[in-house]
Order: structure tokens, then sequence, then C-alpha cells
């Protein structure tokens, strides 16, 4: 193996690379906030609420672990947020498919549910996956990356399937299962 190239990061470069990854990850996440909830109206906006929630809580066990934000660990979260708006879409695409065949929408909602599960769950075992290896042998930056990584798909499984499940089912016994705003 040859060396292509080596760098040599200073102090006041690599802080602004940190903001700079920050501010990205701030205006990035206020459009897709945006876009969700024009484009899915009040279910795209409780599933704005399960990203949101997604991110405090990987932000919360990042911080159990003592973890330093570098930009290899916001990478990880801006990946983890595009996985969890991913979810987000499937189980949204499966519920307005179940409306549009006719089902009430309760059981359109259990249906989308049940029918965006499997493929969220594929989707997020293979990249955990890819984290583990590249946490097994990473060094520094990688392990990094792949640690919030596998922290933010635990998040994502939890904030998509179940956080934002509780969320419509809420909303549904508000509104008596009369209608769904998708």
């Amino acid at each position: 193996m040859t060396i292509a190239e080596e760098r040599t990061v200073g102090p006041s470069l690599g802080r602004d690379s940190i903001v700079n990854g920050t501010r990205s990850f701030m205006l990035g996440g206020v459009m897709v906030i945006i876009f969700m909830m024009i484009y899915y109206r009040f279910s795209g906006f409780l599933a704005d609420l399960s990203l949101i929630l997604n991110v405090v809580l990987l932000l919360g066990v990042l911080a159990g672990f003592e973890a330093t934000l570098t930009l290899p660990g916001i990478a990880g979260i801006v990946l983890t947020l595009g996985m969890a708006v991913d979810a987000n879409v499937l189980i949204n695409e499966r519920v307005r498919e179940e409306l549009r065949q006719g089902q009430p929408p309760r059981a359109a909602l259990d249906a989308g549910y049940s029918r965006a599960l499997p493929a969220i769950l594929d989707s997020n075992l293979t990249t955990f996956l890819a984290g583990l290896i590249l946490f097994q042998f990473g060094s520094g930056p990688i392990k990094g990356f792949a640690l919030t990584l596998c922290v933010g798909i635990g998040s994502t499984i939890f904030s998509a399937v179940f956080a934002s499940r509780v969320f419509h089912d809420l909303t549904m016994v508000r509104s008596s299962n009369r209608s769904l705003s998708i």
C-alpha cells in the first residue's frame, strides 16, 4: 500500500468544518421537515415529530457515551436522518396505497405499517451490520462514524416504527377513526 495523500488540519480549519457540517445538518433537517409537512400533510407532521425524537435520542445516547462530535460523527447523524426519512416515507406511501384501495383509515394504517416493516428492518439491519464492520476494523474517525451510525439505526427503528405509530394511533383515537390526513 502506498500513501497517495496526507493532510494535517489545524484547529481553526477543523472547527470551521464542524460548524459548516452542523449548519448543513440543520439546514437540511429544516428543509426535510418542511417537505414532509407539505407532501404528507398531518402524517408528515407526525413523521417530523418522530424525526426530531430520533435526533434527540441519538444525541442523548451519544452524550451518555461521552462521545465527541466530529465531522464523521455529523456525517453519521446526517445518514441516520436520511434513513429515518426513508422509513417514514415507506410507511406513509404504504398507508396511501391502502387508502387508494378503499381501506378504512384504521385498516390502512395497520396494513401500511405491517407492509413497510420488512423493508425498513432489512435496510436498517444491513446498514447496522456495515456499521459494526466499520467499527471493528476502522480506526479513529471511522469508529466515530460507525458508532454514530449504529446508535442512529437503533433510534431510527424505535422512532419510525414505534413512536410514529403511537403518534398515529393517538391521532386516530382523537379523530374517531374517520379520516387520515396523508
